[in-house]
């Protein structure tokens, strides 16, 4: 009978061994349960605080390795502002003009009168030409139109341009024969005549160009070679001022009756400006008219020379 007791107590043990294993898996799941849900809690509870708050960002980074445990890192993130009113970048290099303008540096004058104007030779008003010609005590020089420049060596330049048609080119070849005639012995001189071209005493060719010395017999020869001369078109005297400069005379005579229309006045400031080493005086003379008076004006004043208008009564 013994036999039969021991077996029964055998199966009355395997009874008491199943729990025990199943209290370990139901503690494992429990726990795994439970974090997981504490972690949805969490998560929920997060959300519903930020809810209708301005929220810089929440990152949830989770970690789930091998093990039943949940890792859960939270990560605190912060949006970036735009900025505002920021000046664009400059992609391309900036450009730059510039103008330059060379003819008003001087504004001209405002009380200049337009008196009605007369070619007649005996209405002319050049002022004391007849004394400032007289050139006893003065040294030697030269007087053009009263206008009187120092020195020995002179360059005339007449404009031959058609409106010094008639009296006009005669009056002012007969005050170039006048100064010619107050000149001394040994003083030399030059004329150029200019309007489209530019012509030079005696036709001559410009390589081949030179002073002629004051005597009794160059004065005629003078007074022909202009009464020969044909007047042409514009008014263009830049090329006879170069040439004038070139020779290096004492002094230069400029005469003319109209604005100038070339590079004249550019020119001249840069050959001739006050920056040279030696500037040569040039006088101007404006002969029977207001166009033109201006530049003539300008001109005498930056070339150290005078300026002198002949206007009809």
């Amino acid at each position: 009978m013994m036999p039969s007791a021991n077996h029964e107590e055998l199966h009355s043990s395997e009874p008491l061994a199943k729990p025990i294993g199943h209290i370990a898996g139901n503690t494992v799941a429990f726990l795994s349960s439970l974090v997981f849900h504490v972690s949805l809690m969490l998560l929920l509870a997060c959300w519903v605080y930020s809810a209708g708050k301005p929220s810089r960002g929440l990152l949830l980074n989770a970690n789930i390795g091998q093990s039943d445990s949940v890792a859960l890192d939270m990560v605190q993130t912060f949006e970036i502002e735009p900025q505002q009113n920021l000046p664009q970048q400059q992609t391309s290099s900036p450009e730059f003009s510039m103008k330059i303008e060379v003819d008003h540096l001087l504004e001209p004058p405002t009380d200049v009168a337009g008196p009605t104007l007369s070619t007649t030779l005996a209405s002319i008003s050049v002022g004391d030409v007849s004394d400032n010609l007289n050139l006893q005590g003065r040294g030697r020089g030269a007087s053009f139109f009263g206008s009187y420049a120092h020195g020995d060596r002179f360059v005339y330049v007449l404009d031959s341009s058609r409106s010094m048609k008639g009296d006009r080119w005669t009056y002012a070849c007969n005050q170039l024969i006048d100064s010619l005639n107050g000149l001394k012995p040994g003083q030399e001189f030059f004329v150029i005549c200019f309007d489209m071209e530019t012509t030079f005493l005696f036709n001559s060719k410009p390589d081949r160009i030179r002073f002629s010395t004051m005597d009794t017999a160059v004065v005629p020869r003078v007074r022909n070679w202009l009464k020969s001369r044909t007047l042409g078109r514009a008014t263009m005297p830049a090329e006879a001022l170069h040439f004038a400069l070139s020779m290096n005379p004492d002094a230069i005579f400029l005469l003319s009756d109209g604005e100038l229309q070339d590079e004249s006045l550019l020119m001249l400031r840069m050959l001739n400006g006050k920056q040279m080493s030696r500037q040569i005086p040039i006088h101007t003379v404006h002969l029977f008219s207001e166009e033109g008076r201006f530049t003539l004006q300008q001109i005498a004043r930056e070339n150290g020379g005078s300026f002198t208008p002949v206007q009809s009564r």
